[in-house]
């Protein structure tokens, strides 16, 4: 059975984790059944055709692949017996920056054109959104093309999971329902068989705007810096102290905090990422998935961003805050309930974590 999914490739180590959480997930639906998984680079529609997979998304490229026929190559979507979206922000709307989820690159090529070839089943999974971190949802509701697109995602996708209170306000807005389910991403160590390692150092990640954009709700990076810099000095006297950098700026933002800090860049080895968050004992991240796989190894973690990917940490029993309420203060309290081990996390998650392949396997079963 071929699975293809719609995701990113060589691009972000978060984007990994939650994938290979679903193998894991759909080896336990499809228990028995030889699998073969591929992967589409969710922006580069082109490289579903086979010989075109290492292509990007420039405008050449989008163009060829609207112009040639889908006969003319072997196609990943289309020979798949089934299609999965792969967790990601699939819903967001920004009128004043003209940015909505109707115009993502992926939808009409992938979705629309080529699952008409052979009207395979759909999976839309650990889909969420990616608003301000105050958002209540209402924006969708105000904008008839956003509303439009996921009332027809919903419609073509045999099953659709959730990953954040916000996607289930939006879609109980539009007269939608789908259930919520913690990110896939923490069923992403099962799928390689890892267990926890020592609790031999903490983790850090930091980001300059708390998260990937300026949503305008009036975040100060130069105050963000400084009181994440108070807190860091505070903390390396006392901890031994590695910065986990998901890019390349990461590393920049790590080495302006202390040029002489001990730093972790997998670049794009999501496994040999995996296996550094093991040995952690706990962490504090602007990177929501940074935070999630220290999770799925019982390690508590606490979030600080400035959109609502954020949010979905509550999803795993994680405390999560708006980077423009954060300081130092706050940073030094959550260091030491993290300290204290987060109020029994590693029992609470295991909990978290078994309700969570219950109903994901509840959701798969409509497959």
């Amino acid at each position: 059975m071929k699975i293809s999914f719609i995701t990113t490739c060589d691009h972000n180590i978060g984007d990994d984790f939650v994938r290979e959480g679903l193998k894991f997930l759909l080896r336990q639906h499809y228990r028995g059944r030889e699998l073969e998984f591929l992967n589409v680079h969710k922006h580069s529609p082109i490289s579903a055709r086979v010989g075109y997979q290492r292509h990007r998304g420039t405008w050449s490229n989008r163009m060829l692949d609207r112009i040639l026929p889908l006969s003319t190559s072997g196609d990943l979507i289309v020979a798949a017996d089934l299609v999965v979206q792969s967790g990601a922000p699939v819903y967001w709307c920004h009128p004043s920056t003209k940015s909505h989820c109707a115009d993502n690159e992926w939808f009409k090529p992938l979705v629309k054109r080529r699952l008409s070839q052979r009207n395979q089943p759909f999976g839309n999974l650990a889909a969420g959104t990616c608003q301000g971190y105050h958002s209540d949802g209402a924006e969708f509701c105000r904008c008839p093309k956003c509303a439009s697109y996921i009332k027809e995602l919903s419609a073509l996708s045999k099953v659709t999971t959730l990953r954040d209170s916000l996607a289930s306000t939006v879609f109980d807005s539009l007269g939608l329902s789908a259930p919520v389910i913690a990110c896939s991403s923490i069923f992403a160590v099962d799928e390689y068989g890892l267990a926890p390692g020592g609790d031999d150092y903490v983790v850090v990640n930091f980001m300059g705007l708390g998260g990937h954009y300026d949503f305008r709700e009036g975040i100060d990076p130069n105050r963000w810096r400084g009181e994440f810099a108070s807190f860091y000095q505070q903390l390396v006297r006392q901890e031994k102290v590695i910065f986990c950098c998901h890019d390349e700026k990461e590393v920049g933002e790590a080495k302006g905090i202390d040029p002489g800090a001990e730093i972790f860049y997998p670049g794009g080895d999501f496994l040999a990422a995996m296996k550094f968050y093991a040995g952690a004992k706990y962490g504090i991240f602007n990177r929501v998935h940074g935070a999630f796989m220290l999770a799925s190894f019982g390690k508590p973690a606490v979030v600080i961003g400035n959109d609502s990917r954020a949010r979905m940490a509550a999803e795993i029993g994680l405390p999560h805050f708006f980077m423009g309420d954060v300081d130092a203060e706050l940073l030094c309290d959550r260091w030491r309930w993290l300290a204290a081990g987060g109020d029994g996390y590693r029992e609470r998650f295991a909990e978290i974590k078994r309700r969570s392949l219950d109903d994901y396997l509840a959701a798969l079963a409509s497959l």
